[in-house]
């Protein structure tokens, strides 16, 4: 048996919620642990623990319509009840960082299967870092989870380019949940509030639930801070090649101009869409390689030159959302690197994606505005107290027991 499970991982009978009408001596018994192997599958794990095949159907069968026991992944863990008899009577597998799925034989026979979540405690906490190198590596040396990078990029990269517009000396402010589970596994949770100073300018996120299960971003003004296009298709990379007008072409040997920005990556780097939008073209050609071609609305068109390959389901016709996968970085065309060519056209006209002001989503509704304001002052009062010391530092600010659904009303 592993000493510690990975995300997703089951934690023990106690961990999930049991569907009601499973035996009482199945879950009182310790459980055999496993986890999917490499090159294997759901059946031929439940085969090895001794499982019937019969049964394995009818588990499938029975869990088809919560999670699609087919599409199991290597490293997800199980924990299989054994009755007296020598029979499977219940089954845990973990199908997400914080979910279960159980399934169960009644006492009819027939087997159950639902989606449980695994019971967590939240902390809060705020972390406050100056950048030397990268947010990534001032994150780990104040000790905090280095995936809140990801978390800024993914909020404030409407306005900032995390990958030409940081510098040496820029800071930040983050207030985020810590999520434990019941074996001591810690994960971040949600980014409550963050602040950012880049190059002199002081940027604020505030998360509010504009309408019930609805969050987003926004200003203290609560104005969002979602566009309709992210500065770059990327993340964590390097910009190789600008937009300019006339630029000598590496491989045609001749000045000619060169509308998208060049981003660096490892061949296989995830691209993702910048917007919603609709698949106009996902296809080859000659210059550009393997290509997309995303129609946004009436004004704007982004273009992703000499992709690898493009991911599932890319195709002409087809619908993304902002921050969707739709291919991985290559060097297919004319390119003489990994990297992928970001174009932007605005009503038919060429524009330099890193100069373009964009216009902002909606902001907190006017009903809204003073439930907002409340939770804005008492979460930057949060953050103003905990960072009394001015150094760098991560702390713990709160600890609220298993915060129920409307957690953000009852910490602020």
């Amino acid at each position: 048996r592993a000493a510690s499970a990975p995300p997703g991982a089951p934690t023990g009978a106690t961990d999930v919620g049991r569907v009601p009408g499973a035996g009482e001596a199945a879950l009182a018994a310790e459980p055999v642990r496993g986890r999917i192997r490499r090159n294997s599958s759901f059946y031929q794990e439940m085969r090895r623990i001794g499982v019937s095949p019969p049964d394995i159907a009818a588990i499938a069968r029975a869990s088809r319509r919560v999670y699609d026991v087919r599409r199991v992944r290597p490293g997800q863990r199980f924990a299989a009840f054994v009755g007296e008899d020598g029979r499977l009577d219940s089954l845990r597998l973990g199908v997400a960082i914080d979910e279960n799925l159980v399934v169960d034989r009644t006492t009819a026979g027939r087997w159950r299967a639902v989606r449980r979540r695994v019971p967590t405690t939240r902390t809060l906490q705020v972390t406050h870092g100056v950048i030397r190198s990268s947010v990534f590596e001032a994150l780990r040396a104040q000790g905090a989870p280095t995936e809140l990078a990801g978390a800024l990029d993914a909020i404030f990269g409407w306005t900032v380019d995390f990958i030409s517009d940081i510098r040496r000396g820029d800071s930040f402010t983050i207030l985020y949940e810590t999520v434990t589970f019941p074996d001591g596994r810690t994960r971040p949770g949600e980014v409550l509030a963050a602040r950012l100073i880049n190059r002199g300018r002081e940027l604020t996120a505030l998360r509010f639930e504009t309408a019930p299960g609805v969050f987003g971003y926004f200003d203290e003004k609560g104005h969002s801070l979602q566009k309709v296009l992210r500065r770059s298709p990327l993340k964590y990379t390097r910009v190789t090649s600008s937009f300019s007008r006339r630029r000598y072409h590496p491989i045609y040997h001749t000045w000619r101009p060169h509308y998208g920005v060049d981003y660096g990556a490892p061949r296989g780097t995830a691209v993702y869409a910048t917007g919603d939008g609709v698949v106009e073209v996902a296809g080859r050609r000659r210059g550009n390689g393997n290509y997309v071609r995303i129609r946004h609305n009436a004004t704007y068109t982004t273009y992703y030159l000499h992709l690898d390959g493009f991911a599932r389901g890319i195709r002409r016709g087809a619908r993304v959302r902002q921050g969707q996968l739709i291919g991985y970085v290559g060097s297919t065309g004319a390119a003489t690197a990994p990297h992928v060519c970001y174009r932007v056209k605005k009503n038919g006209r060429w524009v330099n994606p890193r100069r373009l002001r964009l216009p902002p989503a909606r902001p907190v509704p006017a009903a809204r505005m003073a439930a907002f304001e409340r939770e804005r002052d008492r979460m930057l009062a949060m953050i103003r107290d905990a960072l009394s010391d001015p150094r760098p530092r991560t702390v713990a600010v709160d600890a609220p027991a298993r915060p129920g659904r409307h957690r953000m009303r009852a910490l602020f």
